[in-house]
């Protein structure tokens, strides 16, 4: 032991010297808890229909929409920041969309939104609605001009003409929707009666679109200016 004392000595570096050699420890800093982003959370529903939002929100809101209503696009794009950005996003809202096909565009929107499936549900229809002044005018002008030409055509080869022809097909495509599966929904003869099944039960209960219901109850309310103090006040934040 003297002999390890002395050659330490001898090198310079003293016991006590050796211990003041050592680092510093660094004081250990608790980390932020990590903060959920419930917009990526996406349930489907039995009939269907698609919730984005934490399953136990406190606020839980139900859509009827139709993709041809200009109030309904004006609601999506209003809403857009504030209801996804802050209220679903935080946990504290959920919003269940409900479709409501009222012609052959609404059905191809729908058809389309709802091949996407999960979150390209919910991408979809969002860009639908942002460029509906894009898609709707043609629509409508196949549907004046040339929708009669497929009349003897099966129910789900019409709603692919009119949504092939407002640009519908390509929007999606666009958003990555692949042909292999455009071609597997429009051939899927179970889709199109669920869709209309969905949108006769919502007539039973609601007068127009967009409808809003917020834990159970409907409101009179469909601007979002009108429709956030509503969620505000039963704890939305």
């Amino acid at each position: 032991m003297t002999r390890v004392l002395m050659a330490l000595s001898a090198l310079g570096i003293g016991v006590t010297g050796a211990a003041q050699a050592l680092p510093a420890k660094k004081p250990v800093v608790a980390s932020a808890p990590v903060v959920r982003d419930w917009t990526t959370t996406v349930t489907t529903t039995p009939a269907g229909n698609v919730i984005l939002g934490n399953p136990q929100a406190k606020v839980k809101v139900i859509e009827y929409l139709s993709f041809t209503c200009s109030h309904c696009a004006a609601f999506s794009v209003e809403s857009a920041a504030v209801l996804k950005g802050q209220l679903i996003k935080s946990g504290s809202t959920s919003i269940e969309y409900r479709p409501i096909a009222r012609d052959l565009l609404d059905l191809g929107a729908t058809l389309l939104v709802r091949c996407a499936g999960g979150r390209g549900f919910v991408g979809g229809a969002e860009e639908i609605f942002a460029r509906q002044g894009e898609w709707l005018p043609i629509g409508i002008g196949f549907m004046e001009r040339d929708a009669k030409r497929f009349a003897l055509d099966t129910p789900l080869e019409q709603v692919r003409a009119a949504a092939q022809a407002s640009g519908l097909i390509d929007l999606m495509r666009g958003r990555g929707l692949a042909d292999a599966r455009i071609n597997a929904c429009f051939a899927d003869k179970t889709i199109l009666p669920k869709m209309l099944a969905n949108g006769e039960a919502a007539r039973k209960v609601i007068k127009g679109t967009p409808s809003i219901v917020i834990n159970g109850v409907p409101t009179d309310e469909f601007v979002w200016e009108k429709v956030e103090p509503l969620l505000r006040a039963k704890g939305a934040r």
